[in-house]
């Protein structure tokens, strides 16, 4: 795989650490109610125009002679395929430059807090809620640890930073370490302090930066839900999907029928359920596209395209078919706790997506009324996901919970305690639950749902499978009485409270430790 690209502004790094062309080129540009560009893209294009900004007379580095960043990204977008979306990067370059054209000193000196960490969250809403984690080298780590890491990177990347009117007062890392104090954390300055200079070290000298992404933390705390109860809303018309096969080729956790697993998923959304292929991003290991690989980065990018500008009758899909597996906690206040997690294709490199990580991306940013259908095959993926709400002939609450506004269900392939194993479907290798779901659906594309359970477990045992797939939710409705649907029958939400008063840890199964490192 390429380290650079054609484009000089996009070989910077993002606040991943990773270059911009890499960060951002797994998805198209995703938009917010607003029509600006989030995710990366709206990212990359911010950066973009600020690199513009403090460079007034152009930038005399090798690489910008015939375009500048933004024009870049631009043009990157478009050899990517995404021609389509160019639209939304104009718009978010406009908007971008006449707010920093128009910005002065707020007074509070807090402008890179603004910015987001890569749950999506502002780093301020983020942090704000979170105390620092020390970590046993007295560094700071979690949510505070990414946040001046990527202070530090945006420091590096622009150099002239002093420019911009947000920062006369103090610079971006600056503004993080004000932030912690305001925030009543004094005991964790020095600390912070102390990563904030290794992290620029690393930097100097190419190494790999300190703290960036070790550790996810994970908000806890309740807010009121500003929608409660009501008629579900009609369907927007709005479908988006996110498929990923991971066969790990070439390793010891070699399978063979996830890929076609996701394959499955998508013949099945486009013919039964009027998905279009435009609005569905696989994600896939045997691709010869580097840039669709089910990498940890690019899994996550997806699933935050995924979610963009979710709202009230729109229906979302996302089925993972890989490894799922166990890791102990990375967090120092949880020694002894387990993450449920799933493995990306380069999960040696990189680690796993953990449950709470999961939970945040792809769960909590939908609206009351907006609907998400999942579908785990993998091992223990039973509570992957966390959802409150587990049927069991009646709805069992999990402890620790968190609850949220969207209407998401969840069909896993086993059990927590589970394996789910290989199958076939039409003479080709398969994952069990994907090659029974799939069937009933073809039977019947919108069962009942005792129906469509019964039909599960009968084709399953009928093949000599042992495990046993389990419905989650993260609202409670009657399934006796409601028809399964990926496009319609969206349920508003029932919580008047949203979130969650602890972090939920695992019991650990020896079977979930083959992949740990």
């Amino acid at each position: 795989v390429a380290d650079m690209c054609d484009f000089a502004f996009l070989n910077r790094l993002s606040p991943s650490g990773q270059p911009w062309w890499r960060h951002v080129e797994s998805t198209p540009p995703a938009e917010d109610g607003d029509g600006r560009p989030v995710g990366a893209w709206g990212e990359c294009m911010n950066s973009a125009v600020i690199f513009e900004f403090v460079h007034p007379d152009g930038c005399d580095e090798p690489g910008y002679e015939d375009d500048g960043a933004c024009g870049q990204v631009i043009a990157y977008c478009s050899q990517l395929g995404y021609d389509d979306w160019v639209g939304i990067l104009e718009r978010g370059e406009e908007a971008a430059r006449a707010e920093l054209e128009e910005a002065e000193f707020d007074g509070e000196g807090l402008f890179f807090l603004s910015h987001r960490a890569p749950n999506g969250l502002r780093w301020r809403d983020y942090c704000g809620r979170l105390p620092p984690l020390h970590d046993q080298q007295g560094l700071v780590n979690g949510a505070w640890g990414d946040c001046i890491t990527a202070a530090v990177i945006f420091e590096h990347q622009n150099p002239d930073w002093s420019r911009l009117p947000q920062y006369e007062e103090d610079g971006p890392a600056g503004q993080v370490i004000m932030f912690c104090e305001r925030c009543g954390h004094e005991g964790s300055l020095d600390a912070l302090g102390r990563t904030e200079e290794l992290t620029h070290e690393a930097l100097n000298d190419g190494r790999r930066v300190p703290v960036f992404n070790r550790i996810y933390q994970p908000i806890v705390g309740l807010q009121e839900a500003q929608v409660v109860g009501g008629p579900p809303p009609e369907p927007s018309g709005r479908k988006k999907a996110v498929l990923v096969g991971c066969n790990y080729p070439g390793t010891k956790a070699q399978l063979r029928g996830c890929i076609n697993d996701a394959n499955t998923w998508k013949s099945i959304l486009e013919r039964l359920y009027g998905f279009e292929s435009r609005d569905m991003l696989m994600l896939l290991d045997e691709d010869g596209d580097p840039r669709t690989h089910p990498t940890l980065d690019h899994m996550r990018q997806a699933l935050r395209w995924l979610v963009a500008d979710a709202r009230p009758g729109d229906m979302l899909f996302f089925s993972f078919s890989g490894h799922g597996s166990q890791q102990r906690s990375r967090d120092p206040g949880e020694e002894d706790g387990l993450d449920e997690v799933l493995c990306p294709t380069d999960y040696a490199s990189s680690g796993c997506l953990v449950d709470d990580e999961l939970f945040d991306l792809l769960v909590t940013p939908l609206p009351s009324g907006c609907k998400l259908t999942i579908i785990l095959d993998c091992c223990h993926s039973g509570s992957a996901v966390d959802l409150p709400f587990v049927w069991d002939d009646g709805w069992r609450m999990t402890p620790g919970a968190c609850l949220t506004a969207g209407d998401v269900q969840m069909f896993s392939g086993c059990e927590d305690s589970q394996c789910s194993m290989d199958a076939s479907r039409m003479g080709r290798p398969a994952g069990a639950m994907t090659s029974a779901l799939s069937e009933a659906l073809e039977e019947d594309p919108n069962p009942g749902y005792p129906e469509l359970l019964d039909r599960l477990r009968d084709i399953l045992i009928d093949r000599n499978f042992e495990q046993r797939p389990q419905l989650s939710s993260s609202q409670q409705f009657d399934p006796r009485g409601k028809q399964f649907s990926l496009c319609e029958g969206a349920i508003a939400n029932g919580h008047a409270q949203l979130g969650r008063t602890a972090v939920r840890r695992h019991e650990e199964r020896p079977t979930a430790f083959f992949f740990l490192w």
